[in-house]
C-alpha cells in the first residue's frame, strides 16, 4: 500500500483514513481488533499524530471503530465487508440482483433530452426520451444510483409508485417487454457533484460506474443504464464458466 502524498488535492487525514477504512473492509483488520497507537500509525504513515488523529475521528463518525480512553483504538463488529453482486452472466441473474435491491428515490422525467450518444444507441429519432432517476439500497445500505433512459414507448409504461415495489426490468417484463441480451462496460470513476449528492459520500470518493445497453430478442434497443455503486460498499464479481472450446483448447496446450 502506498503512503499519503501531500501534493495530491485530497487531505493526507481523508487519505490516511481511506487507507485505514480499505483495510476494515477487506478485513485486514478483524472485528474486536485493536489499531496501532496514534505514533505507531504516524510513523508507519509518514504522517503527524495531529493527521491521525483526525483520521480516526473520522473512522469513529462512521462507526468503523471505537475510541476507548487510556486502551486504544478497536475495530467494531458492526463493520460490515462491501455488498457483493452476484451476477453470472445471465440477463434472469441481473434481473434477480435488481430486484433484491430496495429503492429510496424514484424519479421519472418524460419528453427530456438526453446526450447525443445515448440517443444514437437507442435509436431516437431526436434527442428525447424518459429519464429515471433513482437510489437504491442492499440490506438497508444506500449503495447505488441510477439513471436509465428509454425510448417513450417504453417510458410511458413506468409509473413511480411501481418502482418503488418493483425492479424497472421486471416491471417491463410484466408488460409484455423481453429482454434478450445487453452489452455491459465497468470502469473506476470519481463521485461528482451529483453522484456524491445522491449516494451521501464524500464528492471525489471512489465509485464503480457501469454502463449497460439492453435489447430484445429482434436486436432492438429497449434501455441505456448508468449507474454507479459506492465504492466503500460495493463489489463486482463474475463467475467464468469454462466452456467446451476454452476446454479442447486447455487439454490442447497442455
Amino acid at each position: 500500500m502506498g503512503l499519503p502524498d501531500a501534493s495530491l488535492p485530497v487531505p493526507l487525514y481523508r487519505q490516511v483514513f481511506m487507507m485505514l477504512r480499505q483495510r476494515i473492509v477487506d478485513r485486514e483488520y478483524a472485528p474486536g481488533e485493536q489499531l496501532l497507537r496514534e505514533d505507531g500509525l504516524a510513523a508507519e504513515f509518514g504522517v503527524s499524530r495531529a493527521t491521525i488523529r483526525q483520521a480516526i475521528g473520522e473512522l469513529v463518525r462512521q462507526g468503523l471503530v471505537d475510541r476507548k480512553q487510556g486502551r486504544g483504538t478497536f475495530v467494531l463488529p458492526t463493520s460490515h465487508p462491501p455488498l457483493g453482486q452476484r451476477f453470472r452472466g445471465s440477463l434472469a441473474d441481473l434481473i434477480a440482483e435488481t430486484d433484491r435491491s430496495g429503492v429510496r428515490q424514484v424519479e421519472i422525467t418524460r419528453q427530456s433530452p438526453v446526450r447525443q450518444r445515448i440517443a444514437d444507441s437507442l435509436g431516437l429519432d431526436g434527442n428525447l426520451a424518459t429519464i429515471v432517476r433513482r437510489t437504491r439500497t442492499v440490506e438497508g445500505a444506500l449503495f447505488a444510483y441510477t439513471i436509465n433512459h428509454l425510448p417513450d414507448r417504453f417510458g410511458r409504461m413506468l409509473r413511480v409508485h411501481e418502482l418503488r415495489q418493483t425492479g424497472l426490468m421486471t416491471l417491463l417484463e410484466s408488460k409484455g417487454v423481453r429482454f434478450a441480451s445487453a452489452r455491459q462496460s465497468i470502469r473506476a470513476e470519481l463521485a461528482d457533484v451529483e453522484v456524491s449528492s445522491r449516494l451521501k459520500m464524500d464528492f471525489g470518493g471512489a465509485v464503480l460506474f457501469a454502463e449497460r445497453l439492453l435489447f430484445d430478442d429482434q436486436g432492438s434497443p429497449i434501455e441505456f443504464v448508468q449507474s454507479w455503486y459506492r465504492g466503500d460498499l460495493y463489489e463486482y464479481s463474475v463467475a467464468l464458466v469454462l466452456g467446451k472450446e476454452e476446454a479442447d483448447l486447455r487439454t490442447h496446450l497442455a
